[in-house]
């Protein structure tokens, strides 16, 4: 399994990957190999020797194939199926995936690969206008959908974002209008079903006591999940608090990421971009009442829900049928 986001403490990744292996493992398909996100894999010996013990590959695309002229990640992710498969013949998998900006050559790789599974619509037409068959499946954080909060609902929840500056944005914001605010990335305890080897978990274990002595974001993905839908309104620059916010009916309103993955997922759920929005607009909210759910808003995001909730299963079946 390539490109593990779990080292990032990202809410947003661990519900990713925590599907990722329990959907797996339903189906009695056990992850042996795991290559974290941000390193290299081309040129170690260690990939290499575990092609010879497995029966099959999968790249959790995430948002990381993207821009690859500048981005050197989207080129190496997309050169694993032609690489293992010139070795071995075995299914290659590229899912939860984002694709912009890229070159031809990296097309040409995503070729090789026996599916790919993509979490927006138009990831999907994008590769179909370069050749290359996919299959639209939302992303796999989604299996993370709960029902709404029953408290009522009480304030506003700002979170970061990929640039800093937006990231600055809605601090600010936050702290001149009173509203609570928190990072996607956390330092919670960690466990050792989630954090392996030793020496992550024990990285991640120093990093949970700093932060608990400071007063820094110790939350776990499911307490975050509930935090969240305590609030009437979200405003977000991160793709994953928006799909968050989806899971447990939570209003929002986004600034866009590095892509426009959240755009995309936007309009793949209301048929619009409305709650697509800028700093701007975000600073003028007076009554986040009026951003909540319309009823076709609502209708909207109960079948959406249903409609990733049944896309995820369908598309572990097929994988499963052929490793």
């Amino acid at each position: 399994m390539f490109n593990d986001t779990r080292r990032t403490s990202h809410y947003g990744c661990e519900f990713v990957m925590s599907t990722l292996i329990a959907e797996l493992q339903a189906r009695d398909i056990e992850p042996a190999f795991f290559w974290p996100m941000g390193f290299d894999w081309r040129g170690n010996d260690t990939v290499e020797k575990q092609l010879a013990t497995v029966d099959g590959i999968i790249v959790n695309g995430e948002g990381s194939i993207h821009h690859s002229n500048e981005n050197d990640r989207a080129v190496y992710l997309s050169e694993i199926a032609k690489f293992f498969k010139s070795k071995k013949q075995i299914p290659c998998y590229l899912i939860n995936s984002t694709v912009y900006e890229l070159d031809e050559s990296v097309y040409e790789n995503l070729k090789h690969f026996d599916h790919i599974y993509v979490r927006e619509s138009m990831s999907k037409k994008l590769l179909e206008q370069h050749g290359i068959s996919a299959t639209y499946v939302p992303d796999l954080s989604f299996m993370a959908s709960r029902a709404a909060s029953q408290k009522p609902r009480k304030n506003v929840l700002a979170t970061d974002s990929v640039y800093s500056e937006i990231t600055k944005g809605l601090i600010r914001i936050a702290g001149k209008k009173g509203w609570d605010y928190s990072k996607l990335v956390h330092s919670c305890r960690p466990t050792l079903k989630d954090h392996w080897p030793l020496k992550e978990y024990a990285r991640r274990h120093l990093k949970w006591v700093y932060a608990s002595l400071v007063g820094k974001n110790t939350r776990n993905r499911y307490s975050f999940l509930d935090y969240l839908s305590s609030h009437e309104l979200l405003c977000t620059g991160r793709f994953h608090a928006v799909t968050l916010a989806l899971a447990t009916h939570t209003p929002f309103l986004a600034v866009e990421s590095n892509t426009p993955k959240i755009s995309y997922l936007v309009e793949d759920v209301f048929g619009v971009t409305d709650r697509v929005a800028n700093l701007t607009v975000i600073e003028k909210i007076s009554d986040p009442s009026q951003f909540k759910w319309s009823a076709d808003e609502r209708t909207r995001v109960n079948n959406y829900l249903d409609q990733a909730h049944d896309g995820i299963q369908a598309m572990f079946n097929k994988i499963a049928a052929t490793i």
